[in-house]
């Protein structure tokens, strides 16, 4: 659900709406059991089946091994698709880099517990892991949950009218906030070697009727620090704002 809107100087204030369920609990009557011979089952004594595994070897941290582990209701395909997608090995790659946190030989990584797999299609939208970090001086564990997204698009349109510039926003039902948002029309790519200005003008076509000239775009990235690899990275921050 898309509703297209122009913002100027204020915030339009969503409408909001309840949804109220009722329900009834019936009680069915149980079957009736059938009588079964008595068996006997042999008992193997052996343990449930251990958890999926997979064991890295980090050029920072050779003697120390990583330990990745699936949780449960991870299937084995899931699992070995988040060890192979480019986001797991991004991660991996920033923690050894030269600002990273493994970089300076002061932390270790330990274990990583693969917690949640959503997939779009054939690749991963979204990946959810645990990763066990220690400070070697302290001992202690360094807080660290990590949910992974797949590289994406944004797209500011400026429309100048009488002298009064609006911005073009998108009002999208967003589910985690519970709530209609208004928001730059926006999308994922379809893997991380995508057409970023391909998939801009396209997510504008689709959820605002525009048209785009691909001449017309200006990268917006081209400004950014390039030690941050010229990529928008949220900031915890502003996470913590928008949830207030």
């Amino acid at each position: 659900m898309t509703h297209l809107h122009l913002l100027h100087l204020r915030l339009l204030q969503p409408s909001r709406a309840t949804i109220s369920i009722a329900g009834k609990i019936t009680t069915l009557p149980s079957p009736p059991r059938r009588s079964r011979p008595p068996c006997c089952r042999m008992s193997s004594g052996s343990d449930p089946s251990p958890p999926l595994s997979h064991t890295l070897t980090l050029p920072v941290q050779p003697a120390e091994p990583v330990h990745v582990v699936a949780a449960t209701g991870v299937s084995d395909s899931q699992f070995r698709s988040a060890i192979d997608s480019s986001l797991f090995k991004q991660w991996l790659k920033n923690l050894q880099s030269e600002t990273g946190i493994l970089s300076s030989g002061a932390g270790t990584l330990k274990r990583v517990l693969i917690q949640g797999v959503d997939m779009f299609g054939s690749r991963i939208g979204f990946l959810k892991f645990k990763a066990d970090i220690f400070d070697k001086e302290t001992g202690k564990k360094v807080p660290g949950i990590v949910f992974a997204r797949g590289p994406a698009v944004a797209v500011l349109i400026l429309l100048d009218s009488d002298g009064v510039t609006y911005a073009v926003l998108t009002e999208q039902a967003r589910v985690p906030m519970g709530r209609f948002v208004l928001e730059l029309p926006a999308g994922m790519l379809d893997d991380d070697k995508g057409d970023f200005v391909g998939t801009a003008v396209r997510e504008v076509e689709e959820e605002t009727g525009i048209q785009l000239n691909l001449e017309d775009m200006v990268d917006l990235t081209a400004f950014l620090n390039p030690s941050t690899g010229c990529r928008v990275i949220p900031s915890p921050v502003w996470e913590v704002v928008m949830k207030n």
